[in-house]
C-alpha cells in the first residue's frame, strides 16, 4: 500500500534546512569582520599594545559568537533530522 506521507518531508524538512541556511548566512556575514579584527590585531601588535589588545578581544568575542551560531545551526539540523522508526 502507498504511503500517505509526502516524499519531501514536509514542514519539518523545510524548517530544518531553513535554520541551517540562516545559520550559515549569519556565519558568512561575520567572517569579513573576523578577518578585519585579526588583521588589525596583528598589524598593531608592536605599534600600540592597547589597541592590539582591543582587537584581540573583539576577534575572540566574534569568534566565540560565530562558533556558537554554527554549532546551534548544526545541532538543530541534526535534531530535526528524519526520525528513525523503532524496531518492533
Amino acid at each position: 500500500m502507498a504511503s500517505t506521507e509526502p516524499a519531501s518531508g514536509g514542514y519539518r524538512t523545510a524548517v530544518r534546512w531553513g535554520l541551517l541556511f540562516a545559520g550559515l548566512i549569519t556565519v558568512g556575514m561575520r567572517v569579513p569582520e573576523l578577518h578585519q579584527f585579526w588583521f588589525q590585531w596583528h598589524a598593531l601588535g608592536e605599534v600600540d599594545a592597547a589597541a592590539a589588545g582591543s582587537y584581540r578581544r573583539y576577534f575572540l568575542g566574534e569568534s566565540g559568537i560565530t562558533l556558537f551560531v554554527l554549532a546551534m545551526a548544526a545541532g538543530l539540523f541534526w535534531m530535526l533530522g528524519p526520525r528513525r522508526k523503532k524496531a518492533e
